[in-house]
């Protein structure tokens, strides 16, 4: 029996449910920042010599207040949180929550 989901299901899980033709408005301003963002992490993660150590990884990643992790903190609960208020309710009752813990959960506490 599976017990942890891949991040593909993560990700994937529960958006079929959201119809194709449902629209949000955005700030273009806020959708070119996140999509700065994605950029960077491909950007960085593309390159197997980017990620050789882990202080490699590290120094990208950085912290709540500096580095990628900041960048992405921002836009997650700033920026996205805009973009995605249609949905706040129903992210609520956690139609969009996989029921499996992901993987990197293992072992943890």
């Amino acid at each position: 029996m599976k017990t942890h989901s891949t991040i593909e299901e993560r990700v994937e899980y529960g958006i079929e449910a959201i119809p194709e033709d449902q629209m949000v408005t955005v700030s273009l301003r806020d959708l070119k920042y996140v999509h700065a963002l994605l950029g960077e992490f491909v950007s960085f993660f593309h390159q197997s010599a980017h990620t050789e150590t882990l202080d490699q990884v590290r120094s990208f990643v950085g912290n709540k207040d500096a580095g990628a992790l900041h960048v992405l903190w921002e836009a997650y609960y700033q920026r996205m949180s805009r973009m995605v208020a249609p949905l706040a309710l129903q992210h609520d009752d956690g139609r969009f929550d996989h029921p499996l813990p992901p993987d990197f959960y293992e072992g943890r506490s």
